[in-house]
């Protein structure tokens, strides 16, 4: 797996997965940073949002061109993330200077239980559809704010933490929260994701200096192509096989991870 041939081509498999589907990112790339690499588990993290920065500029980028994104709506979700994720990187910051070791173990595992969550969601969601339920309006007719904000919140700080989450649970999240068309939804999950990877990953390069910048630079020369690529397909290619695969490949990481 550490051959550096090979990291391109895995950049450009989770690069075409996240701009077809929003999701594969951080649970996909983190696992393998940790598992195929050796990499510390804060090392990954950090590693992972500084190459999944790019990626998602790329992404949304090519999104916004098609007009598949939702500006309102990032802008709802990036009130809660940023600030949250900021709060994250700052505790990780804090277990470091106590206990690295143990931080790394514990990180691991709960990187583990963050794949088995997202399997679940991205399960969830090939079961029920990919069309969200009507949003409930304010009385200006505008999106539910404070939702939104939640959501962004709760999908910020574990990202700071963990690298998971920008596309498996927030767009699960969103799912039924608001209704977008499948193209949408993906489109403003990963202009959202720019801002709170982006965030996340300048936190980790200022606090704790754990990005590993030549195999982000590797993994950037598959993804940039393969995002440009997933994001042109999005509003053709049929998402829930694909969902439903990821799923799996999930499950059987978490295992690894979880040992």
């Amino acid at each position: 797996m550490g051959a550096d041939w090979l990291l391109p081509v895995y950049g450009l498999v989770v690069g075409t997965l996240v701009g077809l589907t929003g999701m594969g990112g951080g649970v996909l790339m983190t696992p393998l940073l940790v598992l195929g690499l050796g990499m510390p588990a804060t090392a990954a993290v950090g590693t992972d949002l500084a190459y999944s920065t790019i990626t998602k500029l790329a992404g949304a980028w090519q999104h916004w061109r098609q007009g598949t994104v939702d500006a309102r709506v990032v802008r709802g979700l990036a009130v809660g993330s940023v600030p949250a994720t900021l709060v994250a990187v700052a505790t990780l910051f804090v277990l470091r200077g106590i206990d690295a070791t143990a931080l790394d173990r514990t990180l691991e595992r709960f990187i583990g239980v963050m794949l088995v969550i997202a399997a679940a969601l991205m399960l969830r969601k090939v079961w029920l559809g990919s069309r969200g339920q009507p949003a409930h309006l304010d009385s200006q007719g505008d999106y539910p704010i404070r939702r939104l904000m939640a959501i962004g919140a709760l999908g910020g700080f574990l990202v700071g933490l963990t690298s998971i989450g920008s596309g498996s649970l927030i767009i699960a999240l969103l799912v039924v929260t608001i209704s977008l068309s499948p193209e949408k939804l993906v489109g403003t999950d990963v202009a959202h994701a720019l801002l709170l990877v982006g965030a996340a990953a300048l936190a980790h390069v200022l606090f704790l200096n754990d990005v590993d910048y030549a195999i982000a630079g590797k993994l950037l020369i598959g993804s940039i192509p393969g995002v440009l690529m997933g994001s042109r397909l999005a509003v053709w290619v049929p998402r829930r096989p694909l969902q439903a695969g990821l799923a799996v490949l999930l499950l059987s990481t978490a295992v690894s991870m979880l040992r």
